[in-house]
């Protein structure tokens, strides 16, 4: 008998009973709501660390260029052993860097890599004894380009004098 009274009181006590429907109702939408902005912060997440960057395959040939002894690196004569970051200005023209990377294709990325130096008696070379104080693959275009530069040794004659290396990549 009790229980009747509840549920046929004339005060209209059930208003308690109709509110839980508008809260089940209001916890539904935020719960949703959290859900969807969860998920989509995970995949998110997920997405951004399984794609490739776009500048990987560009850092692959730079470091390639400043380490790899067929390449633009300093490798000592009487050791053998390769330096990396330090470039060996007798390699440091076109012809090198065709046998390093050859790039007859337009579809591959082309490199133009500028040699500086703020030392006078390495600055007075270009012009003289060395051609120029940039190299460039073969399908150098006139597009648009991104650039890095580098800080690297230079030897030149037995010598070792400060630099920075400036490699603008094309698409």
């Amino acid at each position: 008998m009790a229980n009747k009274k509840m549920f046929f009181s004339k005060k209209a006590s059930g208003y308690i009973l109709g509110k839980k429907p508008l809260y089940f109702i209001i916890n539904l939408i935020c719960l949703t709501i959290s859900f969807i902005l969860f998920s989509y912060a995970i995949s998110r997440e997920v997405y951004s660390t399984t794609v490739i960057p776009d500048n990987l395959e560009a850092t692959i040939f730079i470091n390639r260029f400043l380490n790899s002894p067929e390449c633009l690196a300093y490798q000592d004569k009487e050791t053998g052993r390769t330096y990396p970051g330090i470039i060996d200005l007798e390699k440091f023209n076109d012809t090198t860097l065709e046998k390093c990377y050859s790039a007859e294709d337009d579809t591959l990325k082309s490199f133009k890599i500028t040699l500086e130096s703020p030392d006078p008696d390495i600055a007075s070379k270009f012009g003289t004894e060395i051609e120029r104080n940039f190299i460039l693959t073969p399908n150098w275009g006139a597009r648009r380009y991104t650039q890095t530069s580098q800080y690297v040794l230079i030897h030149y004659k037995e010598n070792f004098y400060r630099g920075r290396i400036l490699i603008a990549v094309q698409k």
